[in-house]
């Protein structure tokens, strides 16, 4: 439900080379290439530019990296499984499901403010299940994470209608609130505003979540 070239083999080392521990060069990659998001953006992010921050030679990504959308669906992945930890955690509390749902639904939102670079990268990067099937499940389990709480409230009575249509709507929620608040469009001055304004949006998808079983054509 989420979205989700040929080697260089050029070896001169940068001149700024940086030193990395044995055996950690694809958490380097993965560190530089944060960084460079964060400064630059997806679409000026190459294996050569992370190469160079990471203070490695250009064919050092290589041994881990086929080509950059690699290196792109393994930061989507560990977005994923950060925020599937996250979702957990704040639904683990022993509240009653809905509630148990809403923490869920902001630990998402604050999840996209405390990692925006993972963030665009898991909803920007076109996850093909034949060559990123790790990141395309990390997705998966995000989903399953939401439904999960979902189908808990309606088990308790508190959601009604088809269990997947009802996470795809709770989803479209807070993924909406999570982008524009991204984007600075929604005005909030402090993160307590915006957590108070999901809570108010999720117990109104709530109350309103009344949903008739699609009809046949």
């Amino acid at each position: 439900m989420f979205l989700l070239s040929t080697c260089f083999c050029h070896t001169d080392l940068v001149p700024d080379r940086k030193p990395y521990h044995h055996g950690n060069l694809r958490d380097t990659l993965l560190e530089a290439s944060l960084e460079l998001i964060r400064e630059k953006g997806v679409r000026e992010f190459t294996l050569r530019e992370v190469a160079r921050r990471a203070g490695v030679s250009h064919a050092a990504p290589y041994r881990h990296f086929r080509e950059k959308e690699d290196l792109l669906a393994a930061i989507a992945e560990g977005g994923f499984d950060r925020l599937t930890i996250a979702m957990r955690s704040a639904a683990a509390k022993p509240h009653d499901p809905f509630r148990r749902l809403r923490n869920a639904g902001i630990a998402y939102i604050e999840f996209a403010q405390e990692q925006p670079e993972h963030f665009h990268v898991m909803f920007t990067v076109d996850l093909d299940e034949a060559h990123h099937p790790s990141a395309k499940a990390a997705a998966g389990r995000c989903f399953a994470e939401l439904l999960g709480l979902v189908t808990a409230c309606q088990q308790a009575q508190l959601l009604k209608g088809p269990p997947e249509t009802a996470a795809l709507m709770a989803w479209i929620q807070v993924h909406g609130i999570a982008e524009l608040a991204l984007r600075g469009q929604l005005g909030f001055r402090s993160r307590k505003e915006l957590r108070e304004f999901a809570t108010m949006t999720l117990d109104v998808f709530g109350r309103g979540s009344e949903l008739a079983t699609p009809r046949k054509p």
